[in-house]
């Protein structure tokens, strides 16, 4: 690729997946004549000159399959490589239309389980999407178990795990390797009852032996040894990030997600300068 072709713009594609009372989410097929054609996608186009991308992704789905007054939660935002050019995907989540769904441009579409969609030829890009769709929307991180009564500490973390959807991260820096692995196949096997996953702050080796969801750790430390090669290919990996670049640097050395911090002032990180929220959002 020549010095031209890199330095173009990307272009802008809105993308909405839409989830319906039974939890089920709409695919369509490209059609026979356009690049990709025979693969499966969620519904959206690109960005027509400066439009908002919220403006794009309601007129791309009005024009697709017939729905309007979208209620759009963003999801993901990404790019990738497309030929000569790169593109960038905003991905939204939507729970909530009017109008009925109809391929009005002679496609064919598919309410699909999230399970089932293995079974459909899905274009690339969309392994980098299910992976945000997949995350709950709630990270809880665990306070230290070394630094507070060991019963107390177990009745909160069971009251955490019977209030609802998420995920969590056993941090503890207070403990030896040997005694986190101890407390951490516990926590595993209570978390793993609820439907809960769990990621760890040490190694490969000792998430695999807990039988943990993955692993957390500073970015430096991703930035250092890149995402393991021999984590389980459904392990997650998430970083703690404090800048702008660090969040961009994750996104390059292969983090799932990023937790950004911190908004305020915290006993965890004494030295560090507070973003606010300003700061956080503009990170």
């Amino acid at each position: 690729m020549d010095s031209e072709q890199a330095e173009r713009p990307p272009i802008d594609i809105a993308v909405g997946i839409l989830v319906d009372a039974r939890q089920r989410l709409l695919i369509a097929q490209r059609r026979p004549g356009t690049p990709g054609a025979g693969f499966w996608e969620f519904p959206g186009g690109k960005r027509e000159g400066d439009e908002p991308m919220a403006d794009c992704l309601a007129r791309e789905l009005g024009e697709e399959i017939g729905v309007r007054d979208c209620v759009a939660r963003p999801l993901i935002r990404f790019s990738h490589s497309k030929g000569e050019r790169p593109v960038r995907l905003h991905v939204s989540r939507i729970d909530d239309w009017q109008g009925d769904v109809a391929g009005l441009e002679g496609q064919q579409l598919a309410w699909v389980s999230r399970e089932a969609l293995r079974d459909y030829r899905l274009l690339p890009a969309t392994d980098v999407i299910l992976n945000a769709f997949d995350l709950p929307a709630r990270y809880a991180i665990t306070p230290a178990h070394s630094a507070t009564d060991t019963d107390s500490w177990w009745r909160s973390f069971r009251t955490l795990l019977s209030s609802g959807s998420m995920m969590l991260r056993l941090r503890d820096q207070g403990l030896d390797d040997a005694a986190y692995e101890r407390l951490a196949a516990d926590v595993v096997e209570a978390a793993h009852a609820h439907g809960v996953r769990v990621l760890v702050d040490r190694s490969v080796d000792l998430c695999r032996a807990v039988g943990a969801d993955g692993l957390h750790w500073p970015v430096a430390r991703l930035i250092d040894k890149g995402r393991p090669d021999d984590l389980d290919p459904a392990g997650l990996v998430a970083v703690s990030a404090h800048t702008h670049s660090d969040l961009a640097m994750a996104a390059r050395r292969g983090a799932d997600f990023a937790v950004l911090s911190p908004v305020a002032a915290t006993t965890t990180h004494p030295g560090a300068a507070p973003l606010g929220w300003d700061g956080w959002a503009a990170a």
